[in-house]
């Protein structure tokens, strides 16, 4: 039992770790990757290359109409970036200029996310390092974005609330300006629990098939010879496979969600970054 679950515990992190050796097939030998890259800065290069294939896949038109039907189902969640989450959060006048940016962020999250599910690659927004860097990313940018809107004097000062009686300021002060820096850890955390958390179930009922099949081969060799093999793996991977199935499209969801609340949450502050009146 003991070696079962050490070697359950070594398929998980194979798959969760970042590491500088690549397994695109099981059975075939491991794509050393050089140095300074990694497995997972990989596949972010990867992935933003099949953001910009998708991207000019979108763009081929007919008339004013996409060509194709990933065309469409793109311009739809472009047409509700735009109108549901963009000009609501950072203004009708504003919100436009920040679509680009939304949109690339939402559709390069959600491609990494996707290509967790695939055994071929790895997922890289389950490394918390990637997804802080893309939470550093748009605390950079929003704040830089209020500094140049408001001026960076003003911008600062406009951080703690106008009004307030002068005793409560020390208090406030502090608060205020810590929340600017949990919103880019609060980012980085959700994105990455919620990816993390999700391959990890994957992986450990995948791994209980491999890890239960030779117990039960074990207690029917005597009685099926060289069969208790098959027999073993018919009678363990029905059930798990089975919910396998249903967590990859519960997971599929997740991923076109998390990316839906990482943009959301950037377009937020952006928007109260550019609007501190508000």
């Amino acid at each position: 039992m003991s070696d079962g679950s050490g070697n359950l515990s070594e398929f998980i992190l194979h798959h969760i770790v970042d590491g500088h050796v690549w397994h695109p097939l099981p059975g075939l030998p491991g794509i050393t990757i050089p140095s300074p890259l990694s497995l997972h800065v990989l596949m972010l290069l990867i992935g933003a290359v099949f953001t910009f294939l998708l991207a000019r896949t979108a763009a081929r038109r007919v008339g004013h109409l996409p060509s194709t039907s990933i065309g469409h189902m793109v311009e739809v969640l472009l047409l509700y970036l735009r109108d549901e989450v963009a000009r609501p959060n950072i203004g009708p006048k504003d919100g436009d200029k920040w679509v680009p940016f939304l949109a690339t962020t939402f559709f390069l999250i959600m491609v990494l996310n996707l290509m967790g599910l695939i055994p071929v690659f790895a997922g890289a927004t389950a490394n918390i390092s990637v997804t802080a860097a893309l939470s550093l990313m748009v605390f950079v940018i929003f704040n830089a974005a209020g500094m140049v809107r408001n001026g960076p004097f003003h911008y600062v000062k406009n951080l703690i609330p106008t009004g307030v009686p002068w005793w409560v300021l020390p208090i406030l002060a502090p608060i205020e300006i810590v929340s600017i820096f949990i919103r880019a850890f609060s980012l980085t955390i959700r994105l990455f629990a919620n990816m993390a958390a999700g391959h990890i179930m994957i992986l450990v009922i995948t791994g209980l098939i491999s890890v239960l099949s030779p117990m039960v081969m074990h207690g029917l060799e005597g009685a099926l010879g060289s069969a208790a093999g098959f027999v073993s793996i018919g009678l363990i991977a029905p059930l798990p496979l089975a919910f396998l199935l249903f967590i990859l499209v519960i997971k599929v969801l997740v991923c076109f969600l998390q990316a839906f609340v990482f943009t959301f949450l950037s377009s937020l502050y952006i928007g109260g970054a550019l609007h501190q009146e508000h």
